[in-house]
């Protein structure tokens, strides 16, 4: 009887692994074509230069604001992070419209601003490229297309 308990408990547990191996989707942030910031719709570069200049905002010292992570036209997606007490354990966007999850693979740091419009992402190749007002004029962003 307890040897049957076991049986069901690895079944169980591989079944789990299967169905969550399954639907996960995973992104490399450092793959996908190479576009270069002059290359980008009109309107995504407005928006990241405006990202650029608002960024970061203190008044007297005191009042710090920071935008989000994603900047999203003609799409819904939400930029995720999984913790750990004090640790980031993962990072990943979610679609929600259809909640479709993504997983960023290798380095748990994803260059932001991310920018979504409709299934294609364009995430910027390093850090830093906007910053508080003005885009590196050679910034390269990666494009991919989430299925």
């Amino acid at each position: 009887m307890k040897v049957k308990k076991i049986h069901i408990a690895i079944a169980t547990a591989i079944l789990s692994l299967i169905v969550i191996a399954g639907c996960s989707r995973s992104i490399d942030y450092n793959d996908g074509e190479p576009v270069m910031f002059s290359e980008l719709p009109k309107e995504v570069q407005d928006t990241l230069i405006w990202w650029g200049e608002h960024t970061i905002v203190s008044v007297g010292d005191t009042v710090v604001v920071e935008l989000d992570d994603v900047i999203c036209f003609e799409s819904d997606y939400t930029f995720l992070r999984s913790t750990f007490g004090p640790w980031i354990t993962s990072r990943g966007l979610r679609r929600n419209n259809d909640g479709k999850e993504w997983k960023f693979s290798g380095n748990l740091n994803v260059p932001t601003p991310i920018v979504t419009i409709g299934d294609t992402i364009y995430i910027p190749s390093g850090y830093n490229l906007v910053t508080c007002g003005e885009v590196e004029p050679d910034a390269v962003f990666y494009r991919q297309i989430l299925k």
